[in-house]
């Protein structure tokens, strides 16, 4: 949306949404505004399951162009994308998995850069040689990058400080910078936006392993990726195998591999490290060149990483390409012109 309007193209929405370093919102409720008037309207899972939790009636009854935003984590839409349901929309956008038989409609997609992450970040600070790795979460990608990349550094270089603070009261903050972290629920801090901005890499990591489960029912999959997806191991079985001496090395593919993190880290000009996209079969719309853009990680023969790692001046080198790759291909403008090329195809 912060593209479109860079763009001049004008929008509405449902409800009043996201406010900006104005004081206005950026989604604006138009109690006048007829979906049947618009040349796309558009609908996201947010909407699905925070919201009606269902498509309006008339919504397939619109002259436009009807999209669905799938930023969840894909396997789910991936199981059901051949339903008659999903060909009804003129486009999905989704997170992409090379090798799987998408749709025509089907597009990938990724989160991008906001403009008030651009604003709010710090890349002009001078890079310490230090790694950031500190999460939310714990995913079982995240566990092994810190097994089998981050236990083999020093780990005097690896800062793992997570501020944690209570943003609830920052509702009525007159502080831009306040407010965004609570109406984005205790993201985007200054003081990690900072830690960030002097980090020479930041780790990204995210999400879980998981074999394809396009042609498998749900139920089946769900128990198959019990035994290759765990907290404490890749997986049970192939840890099985791993101890008779069996073990396949495949690397399977991941879901929820992205997340606002590793575009915090190229705004902070902060070397992004995550997995190799390409051999991780992860599709974004325009993919990063790996150890030019971003540090793409083996994490079973991780030692062309390493050696990155453990060189100041070569993250810099990256991180500092991957924040003008990333301005140039996600920042809000051009990801609101590839939605716009999508939907001239």
């Amino acid at each position: 949306a912060q593209g479109l309007k860079a763009l001049g193209i004008p929008f509405s929405a449902n409800n009043n949404y996201w406010k900006e370093a104005n004081g206005e919102y950026l989604f604006k409720e138009d109690p006048n505004a007829d979906p049947k008037d618009f040349d796309v309207v558009v609908l996201s899972e947010q909407y699905m399951g925070y919201g009606e939790k269902k498509i309006p009636d008339d919504f397939f009854a619109c002259p436009g162009k009807k999209v669905w935003i799938n930023t969840a984590d894909g396997v789910v839409l991936q199981k059901q994308m051949r339903k008659a349901y999903y060909q009804k929309f003129d486009l999905v956008l989704t997170f992409g998995y090379d090798g799987l038989p998408y749709p025509d409609n089907f597009k990938p997609w990724a989160f991008g850069m906001t403009q008030h992450m651009i604003d709010l970040s710090r890349p002009d600070l001078p890079k310490e040689d230090k790694i950031c790795l500190n999460y939310r979460n714990s995913h079982s990608v995240r566990m092994r990058a810190s097994e089998w990349l981050f236990s083999k550094l020093d780990q005097s270089k690896i800062d793992t400080t997570r501020e944690t603070y209570d943003w609830s009261g920052l509702e009525k903050s007159e502080d831009f910078a306040e407010y965004v972290v609570w109406q984005s629920a205790g993201r985007h801090n200054a003081a990690y936006l900072e830690r960030i901005g002097r980090s020479a890499a930041t780790s990204a990591f995210g999400g879980d392993f998981y074999i394809k489960p396009t042609f498998w029912g749900w139920y089946t999959w769900k128990f198959v990726n019990y035994f290759v997806d765990s907290a404490a191991s890749i997986g049970r079985m192939n840890q099985l195998a791993k101890k008779l001496g069996l073990h396949t090395q495949h690397t399977y593919r991941i879901y929820q591999w992205d997340s606002w993190r590793i575009w915090e880290a190229f705004a902070a000009k902060s070397m992004a490290i995550n997995v190799d996209f390409e051999q991780y079969r992860c599709q974004l719309p325009e993919m990063p060149t790996n150890f030019k853009h971003y540090l793409g990680v083996d994490l079973k023969n991780p030692a062309k990483a390493l050696a990155v790692l453990n060189n100041k001046d070569q993250m810099i080198d990256i991180g500092a390409a991957g924040y003008e790759w990333a301005l140039q291909h996600y920042a809000p403008q051009p990801i609101a012109e590839r939605l716009l090329r999508y939907l001239e195809k």
